[in-house]
């Protein structure tokens, strides 16, 4: 795969444009993680990447500028390099080719990505089965079937999978993670300013001082711990403190030799430092007596005093004129102005950031999808395994087909084609009907099932707004239930203190206003709707949400990110708050009464 840095570099080379990286920490220190963004000059874009390595995050942060670039027709797609290691020839992205057996159209995931051990264990046992979708075997949402596309069975054309090698790759680069978080984590110092400000960076220089003047020396004395696989180090230093009278003592741990005498060295210093026998940390090295001399009388000839002032005129330069006091110091280097670097440039004022789908991006967590399975897979693959699972979900499910009967008979079925027609001609609808008609629930699975029936799932991702926290909540629940799955695949909610997040691709997301509100703060990444609920329960965070969303229909027009408002009441009262957003409008006549009466204050709609 070529680096899609270098490929960005290469493209704004011939522009004579540069792109400036800026990276920074974020996360905490158990598992620390690096934010990264990319701008360039001319474009009122900002790419964002984040992952475990910088090295990852600046590539992640060029994909999305390049996937940028390509949506606003400064980039053809074909130039773009591939996500992942290409399959070998022969080899079809939906797991048809070669003879695999079976239904050839069911999407798999690439092959030069490892499984995770329980999917190998699952692969193995299903090595003779048919390739129809099974439900749940990622764990993710997304399914795998038998050998198809793998070359397993069948004696075809597919590519072959080295199970040792694949596993041996995967989990040394885990391991290599891992022990750099632990060295990363190891330096981390959070109370150095209540001992002197002494760390592990200047300790051990101090000490080394501490023994050049007391003209004395120890040496560590270190010991292995822990098995093979997990070895650690303990270092011990013993010295006597002749100011005291008495020897200290230090023994630390580390996960090398170099990070434990760091530690030792930190241990013994901070001890002499609270006994009074150095000082603290200042930042400034002590001068020796040596570098500090005394003034002393200096004749200079007329002739060569002549020459200076010759050249002082040429150079135009002022001198001072001599002080009263000779012992006093003049300077004479001449006052210039501070230069300060240019300040970066900010995207367009009051313009949430935004993105389509992406295919190694999580929206509800706003971070790339490093590792496991999805890390790798092409929006092709993603869209074919989850339209499969449907279908598979809704022909051998008993109790789904009596829900979908009972999800027919609402007055919402009948507009079902007229919401979705509205949906993909305008970037704003608004949707009235009366309370119990169906809209709450039934409306974002529309949307949902007809991007995955039409293999656009991984193009879908919808947040819907409710009013309150049971609202949110209790919806989120039915909608799981009608689409006969858990909380957590298709449909998830987040309040405050509490979330259950969908997976990462063709998923409905249920939240307060307040979460929406604090998830535009940082951009609303990978968002395809947004669906604002009870819009006529007006606050304070409906209308900036509501402003928000204005501001981004503006700055990205296009079927692609529709803002949909639902509300129970006549549509002349919201002309006045999205007059300046081209807009269309359903009205939805129920044909039934409800039978019985929500009694959650949040309910008002199925």
């Amino acid at each position: 795969m070529a680096d899609i840095k270098n490929f960005l570099y290469a493209w704004c080379g011939k522009k004579k444009l540069t792109p400036n990286y800026d990276i920074r920490a974020a996360g905490n220190k158990n598992r620390q993680k690096f934010m990264c963004e990319v701008r360039v000059d001319g474009f009122n874009y900002i790419g964002m990447g984040n992952s475990t390595n910088k090295k990852d995050a600046q590539t992640n942060a060029a994909r999305d500028f390049v996937n940028y670039l390509v949506r606003v027709g400064e980039m053809n797609a074909a130039e773009v390099p591939a996500l992942g290691v290409s399959a070998p020839d022969g080899d079809q992205p939906d797991g048809g080719g070669g003879g695999g057996g079976g239904g050839g159209s069911f999407g798999n995931l690439p092959f030069s990505g490892p499984l995770p051990p329980h999917l190998v264990v699952k692969t193995e046992q299903e090595g003779g089965s048919s390739c129809g979708p099974v439900p749940g075997v990622t764990g993710l949402g997304y399914s795998r079937g038998g050998n198809c596309g793998w070359g397993g069975g069948g004696g075809g054309g597919g590519a072959q999978w080295d199970r040792g090698a694949n596993l041996k790759e995967y989990y040394a680069k885990r391991e290599e993670q891992e022990a750099q978080a632990t060295l990363e984590s190891e330096e981390v110092d959070l109370n150095a300013n209540l001992h002197g400000n002494w760390t592990l960076e200047n300790a051990k220089a101090r000490l080394n001082q501490f023994f050049q003047k007391e003209k004395t020396s120890a040496e560590y004395k270190y010991s292995q711990v822990g098995p093979d696989h997990n070895r650690s180090f303990i270092a011990e230093m013993q010295l006597f403190v002749r100011q005291l009278g008495r020897r200290i003592t230090a023994r630390e741990h580390g996960s090398n030799k170099k990070l434990a005498a760091q530690s030792c060295a930190l241990s013994l210093i901070r001890q002499l430092y609270h006994l009074g026998v150095i000082e603290a940390y200042s930042g400034v090295t002590k001068k020796k007596e040596g570098e500090t001399l005394e003034a002393f009388e200096v004749n200079v000839s007329p002739e060569l005093q002549q020459q200076l002032n010759n050249v002082v005129q040429e150079l135009g330069v002022q001198v001072p004129p001599p002080p009263a006091d000779p012992s006093s110091s003049v300077s004479l280097v001449q006052a210039k102005m501070a230069t300060f670097e240019p300040s970066q440039r900010q995207s367009g004022a009051g313009v949430v950031p935004w993105s389509p789908p992406q295919v190694n991006w999580n929206p509800w967590t706003s971070s790339n999808i490093d590792e496991g399975p999805l890390a790798f897979c092409t929006p092709e693959q993603i869209s074919s395994d989850l339209r499969d699972e449907l279908m598979f979900q809704l022909e051998h499910d008993d109790n789904l087909q009596k829900v979908l009967i009972g999800r027919d008979q609402l007055p919402v079925k009948h507009f079902e084609e007229e919401i979705m027609a509205a949906v993909d001609n305008n970037p704003v609808v608004i949707i009235r009907g009366a309370t119990g008609c169906g809209k709450t629930t039934q409306v974002p699975q529309y949307i949902l099932d007809r991007f995955i029936k039409g293999s656009r799932a991984s193009d879908c991702n919808i947040v819907v707004t409710q009013p309150r926290r049971i609202s949110a909540v209790s919806v989120a629940e039915r909608v799981a239930y009608e689409r006969g799955e858990d909380l957590g695949t298709s449909c998830g909610y987040s309040v405050r203190f509490e979330s259950v997040l969908p997976r990462p691709h063709a998923s409905i997301l249920f939240c307060t206003v307040g979460v929406l509100l604090r998830k535009l703060e940082a951009g609303i990444r990978g968002i395809s709707h947004v669906i604002v609920d009870e819009i006529h329960e007006r606050d304070i965070n409906t209308d900036l949400d509501g402003g928000a969303q204005r501001r981004g229909s503006r700055a990205h027009p296009g079927p692609c990110h529709p803002c949909v408002g639902h509300h129970s009441i006549p549509t002349k009262c919201s002309e006045n708050t999205s007059s300046t957003v081209p807009s269309s409008r359903c009205s939805i006549n129920p044909s039934r009464s409800r039978k019985k009466k929500d009694k959650d204050l949040g309910g008002d709609d199925d």
